[in-house]
Formats: C-alpha cells, structure tokens, sequence
C-alpha cells in the first residue's frame, strides 16, 4: 500500500462515538470559559487604557461599557467637557471605592462622597470639575455617570 493510501484511509468509530466527544468537549469549553477566579475578578476593576471617547485622566473599570448614545462630549481648541454614561456588572460600593482610589492617582481630590444605595463623588483638580454618579440597575449591575467641564479658579 502507498504512503498516499494510508494518509487519507478513515478509521471507523462506534456509532455515537462523535457526537460524545463533540459534546464533551462542548462542555469542558463551556466550563472552562465559566470559571472566574478571584484575580479575573479584580482585573475588572483595573483602568482600561486610553480609548476614543472618553476622558484621558478619569479612569474606567474594564467592567463598565460606554453607552454611547446617552454620553456626549463637546471639545474645541480650548475646552473639553461632557457627560459620558457608561454600565456594566459592578457593585455601587465597589465602583465608588475604585474611583476614590485611581482618581487620586490621576491628580483629582476627593471633595465630597455621599453614599447609600447609590453613590455620588465629587472631584476637584486645578481649572476642572468631575461629578460621578453611580446608580445601580439590577443585581450587582450599576449605571455611571461621568460628568467632567471647567470650574472657575478661586
């Protein structure tokens, strides 16, 4: 027999044999895709890096996705402000946490902090203004309103 024959030769498999294993495999992906642990969970909350439509010194969970159609950022040559709405899977508490946090490591200072079930934050830096909002829409979802523009030096 040729090296050719033996190549292309099919092996024949119980009948049934092939759909187990499809299916097994199946569910180990699916498992594997599933599982979460505690360091894939924090990484969520680490700042994503600079993206279009967003504010370059107001840092972002990962967790959290732009809604795009209820954000709105003016720019010209001399001025940069807006509201930009963003949602995903977080918890109030933890967001304001992260945003005490990393807003500090970007130059904010942390004016004013209400929190209960929702959160709203205040931050300061020299000529600017930050407001965020943090409303929670479900179970450990939340919605955040980042709102950024000029403040008249004192």
């Amino acid at each position: 027999m040729s090296p050719w024959l033996k190549v292309t030769k099919m092996r024949s498999y119980p009948k049934g044999c092939c759909r187990f294993v499809l299916a097994g495999t199946m569910v180990l992906a699916t498992l594997i895709g599933c599982a979460k642990t505690p360091e894939a969970e924090r990484s969520e909350m680490i700042p994503t890096p600079a993206v279009t439509y967003r504010f370059e010194d107001v840092p972002i969970p990962r967790s959290l996705v732009i809604e795009e159609k209820e954000s709105f950022i003016y720019e010209s040559e001399a001025i940069k402000t807006g509201i930009l709405v963003y949602g995903g899977k977080a918890k109030v508490r933890e967001l304001a946490h992260f945003f005490k946090e990393n807003m500090a490591i970007h130059g904010w200072e942390l004016v004013s902090n209400f929190e209960r079930n929702d959160a709203l934050l205040t931050f300061n830096k020299p000529g600017w203004g930050c407001v965020i909002t943090i409303l929670p829409t479900g179970m450990e979802r939340a919605k955040v309103e980042v709102r950024v523009g000029p403040v008249e030096s004192q």
